[in-house]
């Protein structure tokens, strides 16, 4: 764990009320024993890289901010969590995507899911290289929830742009989602990239001009793809949601997703598929308004939290 630091222990908060626990009080700190464990990666060089709006370094220690002042739910089990601190920033970009990699990978082994927090979108290459090179026999499923489809080459380097390029370049063949992307921010030649390796791409506009329900509409446009207990990969880039509850990320747009009709999806992934690694990405708190974003982002790791 050299290359991470301990979270501050500020952050764990407590009502200091038996009858009412936190996820401040249940949170093991350190300890790489548990069922789930959390890495926090505040650091937003790469989307400096690709242009975007900076911010998202502040974006771990805030959504866990919120996160631990959460409840365990009530009608689900939580499953015993760690955290184990924010990756240093140190060394190259490159250097620390290798020590996420490596730090995830070791998880892996061990049995253990996790949830990463952003910082920028190119933390879904190391969080997806590791979780493609222990699940590469098993047929494994990458889920990009965003609203670009960020496979820019590498002509200028790593950046937030480029993390499902690198993926799809890798050694290792998968099933992959791009869920959520809008025409805007898309250019025709990433499309036909996306396509060309075999992609699926379900776009904002086919979910809300669809006769049926987000829900119904995205089961249906995903029926050959999520089955029963397939590992998954779940990046969330909190662009996906539309700018009033998503202020706070460096690319939001006014039309997007809206929480209330991604939620029964997301319950859905949960139930029917075996998510081992979950990223929430491009949180960027100067940005926000009112915490609304960082909240947001502390919704999606709590209910990855438990078995729903």
């Amino acid at each position: 764990m050299s290359d991470f630091d301990p979270c501050p222990s500020k952050l764990f908060f407590s009502k200091n009320d038996p009858d009412d626990p936190r996820l401040g009080d249940l949170v093991q700190v350190q300890s790489e024993n548990a069922e789930l464990c959390i890495l926090g990666y505040p650091d937003d060089e790469g989307i400096a890289l690709n242009g975007g709006r900076l911010g998202a370094a502040a974006g771990p220690n805030e959504i866990r901010h919120w996160l631990y002042r959460t409840t365990p739910n009530a009608r689900g089990r939580l499953r015993t969590f760690s955290d184990l601190g924010n990756l240093q920033r140190k060394d190259t970009l490159d250097g620390r995507h290798l020590a996420a990699q490596v730090q995830v990978a070791s998880l892996l082994e061990r049995g253990q899911r996790v949830l990463t927090l952003g910082g920028g979108n190119d933390y879904a290459y190391p969080d997806g290289a590791a979780f493609l090179a222990h699940f590469a026999k098993q047929d494994p499923l990458i889920i990009n929830i965003d609203a670009h489809l960020d496979v820019r080459n590498l002509n200028h380097g790593p950046s937030s742009g480029t993390p499902f390029f690198r993926l799809l370049e890798g050694p290792h063949r998968f099933a992959f989602v791009e869920y959520g992307i809008q025409a805007q921010c898309n250019a025709k030649k990433h499309r036909e990239y996306v396509e060309h390796k075999g992609g699926t791409i379900v776009t904002l506009d086919e979910i809300l001009s669809s006769d049926l329900s987000p829900l119904s509409y995205s089961v249906k446009a995903l029926d050959t793809i999520v089955s029963e207990g397939r590992p998954t990969f779940l990046a969330v880039d909190i662009d996906a949601f539309a700018w009033p509850y998503a202020a706070g990320s460096s690319a939001a747009w006014p039309v997007g997703l809206s929480p209330q009709s991604f939620w029964p999806f997301l319950q859905y992934l949960f139930q029917h598929l075996d998510l081992r690694v979950m990223g929430v990405y491009e949180v960027s708190p100067p940005l926000d308004t009112g915490g609304g974003t960082a909240k947001l982002a502390a919704q999606l790791a709590h209910g990855f939290l438990h078995h729903v």
